[in-house]
C-alpha cells in the first residue's frame, strides 16, 4: 500500500531528527543495500524532495554525477565530519548517481541518430543500406539501387531512405543490428512477415524503433540499462529483443489476416508498457 506524500515525508522529518541524517544519506550509509536498490532509492527521494528540485531538473540531462553529489551534500547537510562520509557515504552517492548521468547521455545520443536523415549522397548511409541487405538476403542481388525488390524486406518503395524519415539513420542502425548480430532470428522475422500473414518487415522494424523511444523512460525500461549499461549497443540490444517477442507475440495469435495487425501490435505494446522485469517480459 502506498504511503501519502504528506504522511511520507512526516515520517522522514521524525526519523531525521532521531538519527541527525537526511533520508539520502541514510540510504548511502547502510552497507547491506545492494548498488541498484541504493540507486532506485536515491531517485525517489530526488524526485520527491522540494529542496532538490532544482537538483532533480539538472538530473533530466546528461550531469557530472560528482558534481551533484557535492550539491546534495550541501543542500541536504550530511555530516561530513564523519569518518563514513568520504569512505562510504559520499562514493556511494557518486557511485548511484552515475548509472543515472550515463543513462540521461544515452538518451541524448539516440536523439541525436535519431535527426540524421537518411541522405542517398551519403555513402556511409548507402553502404549501411546494402549491409542491412546482405545481411538478410546475403545469396540474392538486387537489380539495381531502387528497385521493387526492397520490398521483400519490407519498404514501402523502391528507395528505402524514404521510410527512415520519422527514426532517422537510427532506425536503420537498430535494423543493421538486428540482422548482424541475431541473424538467425532476423532472418526467421523475415520469412514469417513474408509467409504467415505477411507484415513488412523493415517498417515493423522501424516502429518498434519508434516503440522502445517512447518507452525508454518507463521505470523497468530504465533498470534494464542501469543493470547493463547505458550504451548504444544495449540500446540496439533491446531493441532486438522487442522485436523478436513482437514477431513471437504476433504469430502466437494465429492471425487470420494482415487487417489483425493493428490490433495485436496495440495489444504487444500494452504488453511490454507494464512495469515488470523487462527480459522476464519478454521471452515469450
Amino acid at each position: 500500500m502506498n504511503c501519502p506524500i504528506f504522511l511520507w515525508r512526516i515520517y522522514k522529518y521524525i526519523v531525521h531528527l532521531f538519527t541527525g541524517r537526511s533520508e539520502i544519506e541514510r540510504i548511502c550509509y547502510d552497507a547491506e543495500l545492494k548498488s541498484l536498490d541504493r540507486l532506485k532509492l536515491i531517485q525517489i527521494s530526488v524526485n520527491s524532495s522540494k529542496q532538490l528540485h532544482h537538483i532533480e531538473k539538472q538530473m533530466r540531462s546528461e550531469f557530472d554525477p560528482g558534481d551533484v553529489a557535492i550539491k546534495i551534500v550541501e543542500v541536504k547537510n550530511f555530516n561530513q565530519e564523519l569518518l563514513a562520509f568520504d569512505s562510504m557515504i559520499l562514493p556511494n552517492l557518486i557511485s548511484a548517481l552515475e548509472p543515472i548521468s550515463s543513462f540521461q547521455g544515452l538518451k541524448r545520443s539516440i536523439e541525436n541518430k535519431q535527426k540524421i536523415p537518411y541522405d542517398n549522397s551519403n555513402l556511409h548511409h548507402e553502404a549501411s543500406l546494402e549491409r542491412l541487405w546482405d545481411a538478410l538476403l546475403p545469396d540474392v542481388r538486387r537489380s539495381a539501387r531502387l528497385s521493387k525488390e526492397w520490398g521483400t524486406l519490407g519498404f514501402q518503395g523502391m528507395d528505402p531512405a524514404t521510410d527512415f524519415r520519422g527514426m532517422g539513420i537510427l532506425g536503420l542502425d537498430n535494423l543493421i543490428y538486428l540482422s548482424t548480430k541475431h541473424s538467425n532470428e532476423a532472418r526467421e522475422i523475415l520469412k514469417n512477415s513474408n509467409s504467415k500473414c505477411c507484415y513488412p518487415f523493415a517498417i515493423t522494424g522501424i516502429n518498434i524503433t519508434a516503440l522502445v523511444l517512447n518507452l525508454i523512460d518507463k521505470p523497468h525500461f530504465k533498470i534494464y540499462f542501469f543493470k547493463n549499461g547505458s550504451t548504444l549497443d544495449q540500446f540496439n540490444e533491446l531493441y532486438s529483443l522487442v522485436f523478436i517477442s513482437f514477431d513471437r507475440f504476433y504469430q502466437s495469435k494465429k492471425p487470420k489476416s494482415i487487417m489483425e495487425f493493428n490490433t495485436i501490435k496495440k495489444e504487444f505494446e500494452i504488453k511490454i508498457s507494464k512495469d515488470s522485469d523487462l527480459v522476464s517480459l519478454l521471452r515469450y
